[in-house]
C-alpha cells in the first residue's frame, strides 16, 4: 500500500506518505471495502478486531522499515478486498479508445487463471513481489511439490511479461520506488530462477527479490479477469 501511495505522491516526505499510507488503510477498513489479516501458506487470515490497536502499534516499526533502519522487525498487514470493496473497484472508470485486454495475453486455463487474476488484480494497488505470485499459485496448486509451484510461477511471469502487461524491476539502491530491469525476458527469468529456485530456503531473499509493475494494458487486463467467473 506504501508502494502504491508513493507512485501516487511521489513529491510528498517520507513522513506524509505513511501518514497517508495509514489513513488510506483505515479508510478502506472504516467503509467496509478492505480487511487486514496476515497473508500464510494457508491463505489470508483476517485479524481479529479492532484493529486499530494493532495498526497503531506497528505504526513505529513501519517508520523504522522506511527508513531501512530495522526491516526486520516489521510485521507487515495484508489487505483483502471485501465483495462491496471489489464492487467498487469494478465501478472506477478507465481510460476509453485502448487496446482490449482480452487478445493481449494467452488465456489461462482454470485453477491457474485464479492465480493469474489475483496477481493482476493485486498489482491495480501495489507492486506485485515475487512472494505473492508465489503465494497465489500455491493456493491453487494443493498438493503440488515445490518444484511444480516454483515451475508455474516463472511460467506466470513470463506470460505477463511476454503479453506486455507487466515489467520486472525491484527497489533500486539509493533510488525510492520501482527500477526496471534492463536485458532480455529470456535473461530476466534466468536472475529470478538463480535466486528462486536455486535458494527457495531462503525465503527472506526471495520474497522481494523482483517486483512485477503493471503496465496500462496490464490494469485494463486486471479489470476483465475481475468480470470472469470460473467455469462449472
Amino acid at each position: 500500500m506504501f508502494n502504491r501511495v508513493y507512485r501516487e505522491r511521489s513529491d510528498r516526505s517520507r513522513e506524509a506518505l505513511q501518514q497517508e499510507t495509514f489513513g488510506l488503510v483505515r479508510s478502506l477498513v472504516d467503509d467496509g471495502l478492505a480487511v487486514v489479516g496476515d497473508r500464510t501458506r494457508e491463505g489470508f487470515a483476517a485479524w481479529s478486531l479492532p484493529i486499530g490497536e494493532r495498526l497503531e502499534r506497528i505504526r513505529a516499526e513501519f517508520a523504522a522499515h522506511v527508513e531501512k533502519q530495522a526491516p526486520s522487525s516489521f510485521e507487515q498487514p495484508w489487505l483483502k478486498l471485501t465483495d462491496e470493496g471489489r464492487q467498487a473497484a469494478r465501478a472506477v472508470p478507465v481510460g476509453k479508445g485502448e487496446e482490449s485486454p482480452d487478445t493481449a495475453v494467452k488465456q489461462w486455463t482454470w485453477p491457474f487463471a485464479d492465480a493469474a487474476r489475483e496477481v493482476l488484480l493485486y498489482g491495480t494497488i501495489d507492486w506485485i513481489e515475487l512472494g505473492q505470485i508465489d503465494w497465489r499459485v500455491r493456493e491453487v496448486s494443493p498438493g503440488e511439490s515445490d518444484q511444480v509451484v516454483q515451475q508455474r510461477s516463472l511460467e506466470l511471469i513470463a506470460d505477463l511479461v511476454d503479453g506486455g502487461l507487466a515489467r520486472v524491476g525491484s527497489f533500486g539502491s539509493g533510488a525510492r520506488g520501482f527500477v526496471p530491469w534492463l536485458g532480455s525476458p529470456d535473461e530476466t527469468l534466468s536472475r529470478i530462477r538463480s535466486v528462486y529456485v536455486d535458494g527457495y530456503d531462503n525465503t527472506d531473499v526471495w520474497e522481494w527479490y523482483c517486483l512485477l509493475e503493471l503496465t496500462r494494458k496490464g490494469e485494463l487486463f486486471a479489470r476483465a479477469m475481475e468480470n470472469r467467473v470460473q467455469p462449472r
